[in-house]
């Protein structure tokens, strides 16, 4: 055998390289990480890349072989890896979860990694394979919140000097009426709802005894 390099690149940082053996001809991987931002599993239009996700190329084997970071869209990838079976392993972020693996039925559109481990499936690269095909979605919780409060002037705008109302029930439901959730405003008439699922929801408040 003969010795080569394995390459990791974005659109950002030098180039970060690793040994590997048995080379014939030069491969590649890479393709885009993105935010999710409905959590479906699909890249949808507008749906922007997620830059700062560090990936990993393993051998098929579990050897590590090289590591990058996503770039400004999304961005990454390896090239001079020799004939092969890879995996690759992708670590997003604080504050974003894996989405849903293998949504749809377009290849090129979902997400290629599974949920609770961030890694591909094994594939292989031989005759000088430029695979593109290796996407990773990923997504913020969300919350809804703010405030119940005491019209004093009937006017519908909060004023100044008018106080939270508290003990008003909030419900939460999403898009197909399911309550998702229930809380009561607190003594400045405060209320939140946290760590959500991307997604559309719709709130109801039921106010305390003697207010409409």
């Amino acid at each position: 055998s003969v010795v080569n390099i394995a390459t990791a690149t974005n659109s950002q940082t030098p180039p970060v390289s690793a040994f590997a053996t048995n080379v014939s001809v030069a491969n590649g991987v890479g393709d885009r990480t993105w935010v999710d931002r409905n959590a479906n599993g699909i890249q949808d239009g507008g749906e922007p890349g997620l830059t700062g996700v560090t990936v990993r190329v393993y051998s098929g084997t579990s050897n590590l072989l090289a590591t990058t970071t996503s770039g400004v869209a999304g961005a990454y990838a390896f090239t001079n890896l020799p004939n092969g079976s890879y995996f690759l392993e992708f670590a997003p972020p604080p504050s974003y979860l894996v989405t849903l693996q293998d949504q749809g039925s377009d290849n090129a559109l979902d997400s290629d990694i599974a949920t609770n481990t961030g890694r591909t499936a094994i594939f292989p690269l031989s005759g000088g394979t430029n695979d593109t095909s290796w996407d990773a979605g990923f997504y913020a919780l969300a919350s809804i919140g703010d405030t119940t409060w005491v019209d004093s002037n009937y006017n519908g705008q909060q004023d100044g000097g008018e106080p939270g109302l508290s003990n008003v029930v909030v419900t939460l439901y999403n898009a197909a009426s399911n309550v998702i959730g229930t809380t009561t405003s607190s003594l400045a008439g405060a209320y939140a709802f946290t760590n959500l699922l991307p997604g559309s929801y719709f709130v109801t408040f039921a106010p305390s005894a003697g207010y409409l």
